[in-house]
Parts: C-alpha cells; structure tokens; sequence
C-alpha cells in the first residue's frame, strides 16, 4: 500500500474515530449537562411560582387568624369587623359564621360569591395547614372557590368560620408559564384533578413529599416532568418540558461539528496526497539507488537527496555503500554472511547479551535487552555497563570474578546475582555474566554481557520452601502429641483406665487429624498432576446444596445462624457428584467459622449464560484486599484469623475442583461487609473424564 493511501486511510479511520466519540461519548454528556440546566431551571422557576402562591396564601391565612382573634375578643362587632375584613381582600367573596351548638349563623357575601357548599362536605374534604393546624383549607377548582375553615371558641359556645375566595389569581399564579413554548405548567390535586391541562391527555402525578423528576411519553412526544409539593395547599405543581426541544440544541450543535470535520478531513486529505506525492519521487530515487544492493553491485553512487529527512539515510547508506564495496574487494563475502547469521541468532535468542567496546560503550544489544532497557529507562537508554548498573532499580546482591587465559588473551569473567525492579512494579532476578577481553599487554578491548532471567526460578523455590515448612508445621502438632503420650503410657503403668482411655481417644483423634491432612493434601495434589480420573454425571446442584446445608443445621444453631437460600430452576451440570460436595461443604464451613454469631448467610443458585452460578455470602469477617490473592494457595490463611481451627487447604482443593470442572471462582470481600464466593460452572461441558491433565 503506498503512501498516499497508508495516509488517506489513516484520516479515514481518525476522521471516523473522531465522530464515533463526539457522537457516542461527547455528545450524550453535553445532552445531559443541557438537560441537567433545563432542570435546574424548570425547579428554581417552580419553587419560585410555590412561593408565590404560598405568599399569597399566607395572607388570607393570616387574615383570617386575625379575623378569628378579633372576634373571640370582641363578638358584639362581628358584622363590623366582618365587612371591614372583605373590603380589605378583593378575592375574599363571603364570610360565614356559624354557632355550631344552635346551627344559627351569620354570613355576609359580595355580589360575586358562589354559594357555599354545605359545610359537613366542606370539613370532609378539608386538609389542616401545616405551619397553623387550626386552620384547614379546601380548594374547589371546577367552582374556582378557595375556603378557609377554622373552629373557635366565644365564651364555653363553639363557633365555625368559613371564608370563601375566588381562586382563579391563585391558579394564574401557580399555572403562569415564562419558560417557553415547549414547557408548560398544571395543578393536581388529591382526588385526581387536573387544572391547566386544557385538552392534553396527561398520566395522573402521584402526590410525593419531595420534589421529583421523571421522563413520560404525552402521545408519541417525550416529555420532562419536574414535580413539586405545595406545602400550605392541598396540591402540587408539576411542570411539563417537550424533551426533543430540548436536546435539539444539542443535536444541531453536534451536526456542525461533524461537518465541520468532515471540512477538516478534505483539507487534511489534499494536504497529504500533496506531501505524499512530495515524498514518492525521494523515495523512488533511493529505491533506485539500492536496488544494485541486490546483485552484490556496490559501484553506484547514492545520488542527494532532495528531501531533508532523507539525506542523512543517503549519507548513511553511501558510507555502507563504500564498505561494502572494500570488502568486496578484498573477498570478504564469507566473513560478512558469518557475522550476519551471528548477529541474528543473538539478536533473537532469549538471554540477554549485549557486546561493548573498549570504553564499555554498548556496540550491540539483542532485541530481549533492549525490551528491559525499554522498561527501566524509555526516554534515556544506557549507552554503557556502567550508565545500565546505575540505573535506578538495578542492584547489586552479589559478585564473584575468575580468569582465564586463552591463546594469548585473557578472560576475566564477573558474576553478578542483579535484582531488577520496573517502574510498574514488577521485580525481576537476574545471573549476569561480564565477560572482558584483555590483550598481552593487560589493554581492555572489549567484552560481553550475557544475563539469565531466574526470577521463576527464585519463585518456585521460595514457593517450594515455604509449603515444606507448612507441611512440617501442620504435621508436627499431631506427631509430637502421639508421640508424648505415648511415651507417657509406655512409663507410667499406674495410670488410671479411665484416662489412659482418654489418652488413646486424644492419640486417636491426633491421628485422624494427620490422615485427614493428608488425604487432602494427596487429593489436591492428584488433582494438580491430572492423575486421578474423574468420573463425571449429569446432576443436579440444589440436592447437593440442601443435603451439606443440613450437616450444619445444628452448628447454624448454635451460633444462631439463619442460611438464606435464593435457589432458582438450573438445568443438569455434568460433573463429580462427590467434588461437588466437597466443594459446597468447604465453602459453607467457611462462612460459618470465619464470622460472628447472629447472622445470616446467603446461599445463591441460578443460571446465566450457559453457567450455573453457585454463590455463598457469609456477612462475617471478610479478607483484606492484599490477601485475597493468596487465599487459594496450600497451607495459606489468612493472619487475622489464623486462631480459628482449619489446615489452609480447602480453598486449594476448591479451586482444584473447579479447574477440572472448566469452571472458574472468584472472591468478593469487604471488611465491614463480609466475603462472597461465586462458582461458575458450564452447564453444556460433554467431557466425560478429565485424565491426565
């Protein structure tokens, strides 16, 4: 592919990328933030029409406390006070006043009140004020009426007032709409009703304590709802947003920018097929040049370069060109494939061998060195042995030297056990071995670095010696108690038969303890090595599960654990009946020991994705993130818990168990939550035995 295309490609594939990410990531952000503001502003309007309606409320409500005050203070000018009361309020259309043991009332009413509906139905539907309790209120919106109804008392008598307001400026207030167009407002009340809607067929709003937000669908236009209670009024307000004028904005916005780098895109385009065919006539020269290289022709001049950046390549290549045709010269042909072969094999064997020269500095280093060089210091490589030792995460554990003279030379040979630590936190260990070349007269004229990597070596050691040292631990207790005792009864005949009964039951005990140890450690270990067949069937997991979780039943108990099972339908798994619930059985102890009393814990089955997922959440002590890595290993546990009675090879065998199952497990804990295990295992696996693995 040539250049020009290799470019044009590239601004496709940039151009695409770049779309893909304004439209699919970009884009969906800014939406929301928009969507986020509109809100924003819908809520700030909203509680500001709230505080509106509640201010003018808040008068009538206060007017009528007065009125009510001003009456039980003095009741012999009530009609005064009354009259007076309804000049001072244009929307206040009649007072009525009633002696609730007599039935006898006074009403007085501007020649625009409504008549008032029977009071028994007024106090029925009636809801209290929550800042003045004595007071309760009614709003009637078909009849536009608004009451306010408080009881009182003059003297031992009870009375009941009922001042009725036209509420058509309350309903202007709560429904005035200065967000636009696309928006607009309406009120609900309890039972249902609707005022604002006009012909538009709108879901009911669910009366809620808080404002909420919510997307709905007014027929095949989504909408934005923000919804909010009035506090002093039996209502709420909800405020409704055409969604697709809202985000238009923002598609419109996204549409130009798309153009836009489609503008972008043409000009890069022409741009680069210009520099590509700038370039193309260079690099056509040069090809031209080189191309005598392949018949051994090395008598044709590297022409100038017209291009800058292929002019020191030119030069380069000419000064090769010189050698090249020396050596022809002097029929070095042989010699020159030699140390080609030689170069590529150290260039691609996996040690690390590097050549350099008098001065140390490296004349050569294979393609395995440059990838740790790359990875101890990307920006400034080491240009010699010394500059590479220095380097910051190298050190020097030990070193030893020897000599040695060869036809004259002398090799003096350093040995150096390096550790290596990347910048990403890996460590690595390391045999170098600093060959150097010495002439006659002792002058240094170079040498050879080669180095192993024995870092899993180191490992598998380490690993080695430390499960030595477990198992010795885990045995010696039941050794050395057997052994005690027995020593004790070979010495002591007088001992009583009831306790040397005892101490054969503790012998006992010991030794089952030590057989059981190892027959674990045997079954773990055939498992490792693929030696032992299994012998799979078609069963079910939840039998299994039911029949274990009853061997706990009185250990569950006795703790006063409840076992939660949320057990769904999963299909036939093939698999060892006897694994599975050694399995099972393993992960359920666990969750019983390694907790609290009181506490449940959670037994999961289902499928998903042709698996049948096994979970247990025990709700108790949960393992620390640095541990959780370790828990499957032999002999592990965790420290914080390692008083609890286990031998650390449960969770080896579950994991074994579930590898020969093709199966995987993974771990989730917390230490204020608990620990939960989950098993995977496929529910369509045909294999019949897994052997020798």
């Amino acid at each position: 592919m040539s250049i020009r295309s290799r470019l044009l490609l590239y601004l496709v594939v940039v151009l695409i990328g770049a779309s893909s990410i304004i439209w699919l990531y970009i884009r969906p952000v800014y939406e929301d933030a928009i969507i986020e503001e509109r809100i924003t502003l819908i809520s700030e309007y909203q509680q500001q029409r709230i505080r509106e309606a509640e201010s003018f409320t808040g008068y009538w409500l206060l007017s009528l406390k007065e009125l009510r005050d001003q009456i039980r203070d003095d009741p012999q000018n009530l009609e005064t006070m009354a009259q007076n009361h309804i000049r001072l309020f244009p929307d206040l259309t009649s007072i009525h006043i009633t002696e609730l043991s007599t039935g006898e009332f006074f009403e007085i009413r501007t020649s625009y009140a409504n008549d008032i509906p029977p009071t028994d139905l007024i106090k029925d539907i009636s809801l209290p004020v929550p800042d003045l309790p004595e007071i309760q209120v009614s709003w009637l919106p078909h009849s536009k009426q608004f009451f306010l109804i408080s009881e009182f008392d003059i003297g031992d008598e009870p009375y009941l007032i009922i001042a009725q307001y036209q509420s058509m400026n309350l309903e202007g207030i709560l429904l005035q709409n200065v967000l636009g167009e696309d928006s607009f407002s309406t009120i609900w009340f309890m039972d249902g009703t609707v005022v604002g809607a006009e012909d538009r067929n709108l879901p009911n709003v669910l009366f809620q304590h808080m404002t909420s937000v919510r997307e709905l669908m007014i027929g095949d236009v989504p909408h934005l709802l923000v919804t909010s209670p009035v506090r002093s009024l039996p209502v709420v307000h909800a405020t409704y947003a055409d969604l697709d004028l809202v985000k238009h904005p923002v598609n419109q916005l996204f549409i130009q920018n798309l153009g836009l780098l489609a503008v972008a895109f043409l000009v890069l385009a022409m741009g680069g097929v210009f520099l590509a065919n700038r370039v193309r006539q260079p690099v056509q020269q040069f090809i031209e040049d080189v191309e005598p290289f392949s018949n051994y022709d090395f008598s044709r001049f590297f022409r100038d370069s017209p291009l800058p950046e292929l002019a020191g390549i030119t030069d380069k290549m000419e000064e090769i060109r010189k050698k090249l045709a020396h050596y022809q010269r002097i029929n070095v042909d042989r010699i020159i494939l030699q140390e080609q072969r030689n170069r590529l094999l150290m260039t691609y064997v996996v040690e690390m061998v590097a050549i350099y020269d008098e001065n140390d500095r490296f004349t050569f280093v294979n393609k395995s060195l440059s990838d740790l060089f790359d990875q101890l210091s990307p920006a400034n490589q080491p240009l010699t042995i010394g500059n590479f030792f220095a380097l910051k995460g190298v050190t020097v554990h030990m070193e030893s030297n020897s000599s040695e003279k060869i036809s004259g030379y002398i090799i003096d040979t350093r040995y150096l056990e390096v550790e290596i630590n990347t910048g990403d936190g890996h460590r690595f260990f390391i045999n170098a071995h600093l060959m150097n070349l010495q002439g006659i007269d002792s002058r240094f004229i170079g040498g050879m670095m080669l180095m192993n990597d024995v870092t899993k070596d180191r490992e598998m050691e380490q690993m080695r010696t430390e499960m030595i040292h477990t198992i010795i631990h885990e045995l010696q207790n039941p050794v050395f108690g057997c052994l005690g005792l027995t020593e004790l009864l070979m010495v002591d005949d007088d001992l009583p038969e009831n306790q040397r009964k005892e101490y054969y039951e503790v012998m006992s005990d010991s030794l089952h303890t030590l057989s059981s140890l190892i027959s674990r450690f045997l079954d773990i270990t055939r498992l490792e090595s693929g030696s032992l067949v299994l012998k799979k069937e078609h069963i079910h997991l939840y039998p299994i599960i039911a029949k274990v979780a009853k061997t706990f039943k009185q250990t569950c108990k006795e703790r006063n654990i409840s076992l939660d099972f949320q057990i769904e339908d999963t299909p036939l798994i093939h698999a060892v009946e006897d694994l599975m619930e050694d399995l099972i059985r393993n992960l359920l102890s666990n969750a019983i020991k390694y907790g609290d009393h009181d506490r449940t814990i959670e037994i999961e089955l289902k499928s998903s994705d042709g698996y049948s997922i096994f979970a247990i959440t025990d709700h108790g002590y949960g393992i620390q993130e640095g541990e959780r890595d370790k828990i499957f290993r032999k002999f592990y546990r965790a420290k914080a818990h390692r008083t609890i009675d286990g031998n650390g090879l449960g969770l080896s065998h579950v994991k074994e168990i579930v590898t020969r199952h093709n199966g995987t497990i993974t771990v989730e804990s917390n230490p204020k939550i608990g620990t939960r295990f989950m098993v995977k295992l496929p529910e369509n696996d045909e294999t019949k035995e897994d052997v020798t693995l």
